[in-house]
């Protein structure tokens, strides 16, 4: 969503056409590669053996695994066009599952010098939210990159990318299980670039913790609850900043204000009562189990639903505590500005003096005649 965002597609049907089927009515010449050639590199997808976990999940720890796979996968594209693809089975998904690879490896659809990647590795990140997720909660980090693309404009962005930002309050988004996207504008004004510096940061945070869980759950096969994913995020980024949600079959829709906030209360109700060493054990269990429902269960909570809930009650109680607790440090505050303001002048001596001096509250602790009450 910092707009980590989950996106959450059914995995492909395998593909049980075969090549010659698929070759029949292609006569047409590619134009980079051979019918031989392109049938070389459809093989796969036509036996049904093509590895999708490559492209919904891709392990790579090497800039070089990358650049070969990138290449690979660009002739595969390539031959897999528009035309083709309709003739396999799930061509079409296919070849957008292709199409995020390359657009986050390989820059697809974008000017060189509108976007960059930056390669993480979990495991030696030292960003502030991978840190707690890491080394405070204790949950192993997956192997290999994540792929996080900066983009200068949404312009820049591919059409596949950019529709995850329509709206004007999204400024990262998480697609699959590791590809990040995150709006890196240029900022006209001294005050936005600031608070630009100020934001980005938890923005790409709040990304990579969401990457983090769904490389590890791998949200294609798992339903994760929105409370579980956005507040997971938003915990260990320390981010609260409305994100999209893309739901299967590529729909899109945009988490409220109102809702996020309910995710961020749902994780502060949590730690508040189990205490933030139990509450990491138990997020690690839940991780490790793809069972969410046990960050609740230990309070006698039934599902999600009745934890966000509790969790606003709670919220507003301690606000109501906290503006009492204000007005009562309030009234503490003018009472002693009251008592020790120069308030009286005695009318028989001259003597100015603070209600703390006053003898029995009303005589003059100079010339002991009763005080003046109408005061300066």
């Amino acid at each position: 969503m910092i707009n980590g965002v989950l996106v959450i597609i059914s995995l492909i049907a395998p593909l049980i056409s075969t090549l010659s089927t698929f070759i029949e009515g292609n006569s047409n010449v590619w134009n980079l590669h051979s019918q031989t050639e392109c049938q070389n590199y459809l093989e796969p997808l036509v036996n049904g053996i093509f590895p999708f976990e490559q492209l919904t999940n891709p392990i790579f720890s090497s800039k070089t695994e990358v650049d070969e796979q990138l290449d690979f996968y660009s002739n595969v594209y390539q031959c897999l066009d528009e035309g083709t693809a309709s003739q396999i089975i799930d061509g079409e998904k296919i070849r957008s599952y292709l199409e995020y690879f390359l657009i986050f490896a390989g820059g697809l659809g974008s000017l060189t010098e509108d976007t960059t990647l930056d390669l993480v590795l979990l495991s030696s990140s030292n960003d502030p939210g991978v840190v707690k997720i890491r080394d405070e909660a204790g949950i192993e980090a997956p192997d290999g990159y994540i792929f996080v693309r900066f983009y200068n404009s949404r312009e820049a962005m591919p059409p596949l990318v950019r529709r995850a930002f329509h709206s004007p309050d999204v400024a990262g988004v998480t697609f699959l299980s590791r590809y990040i996207a995150v709006l890196a504008e240029e900022k006209k004004t001294w005050s936005q670039r600031a608070l630009q510096l100020q934001t980005l940061p938890g923005i790409t945070s709040h990304e990579l913790i969401h990457a983090y869980v769904n490389s590890i759950l791998l949200p294609m096969e798992f339903d994760l609850p929105s409370w579980y994913s956005e507040g997971l995020a938003i915990y260990f980024s320390d981010s609260a900043i409305n994100h999209t949600i893309i739901t299967p079959n590529f729909s899109i829709s945009n988490t409220s204000s109102e809702e996020y906030q309910s995710y961020d209360t749902a994780f502060k109700y949590l730690e508040s009562k189990l205490g933030r060493e139990r509450l990491l054990i138990l997020i690690d269990q839940s991780i490790q189990e793809a069972n969410p429902s046990i960050l609740y269960q230990e309070l006698g909570i039934s599902d999600g639903q009745q934890l966000i809930n509790l969790a606003k009650v709670w919220s507003q109680t301690r606000n109501n505590i906290g503006r009492g607790g204000i007005v009562v440090v309030a009234f503490i505050v003018v009472l002693l500005l009251w008592r020790i303001a120069p308030e009286y002048r005695c009318q028989n001596c001259g003597h100015i003096g603070k209600k703390r001096d006053l003898i029995e509250e009303v005589y003059c602790p100079n010339c002991k005649r009763p005080y003046d009450r109408l005061g300066l």
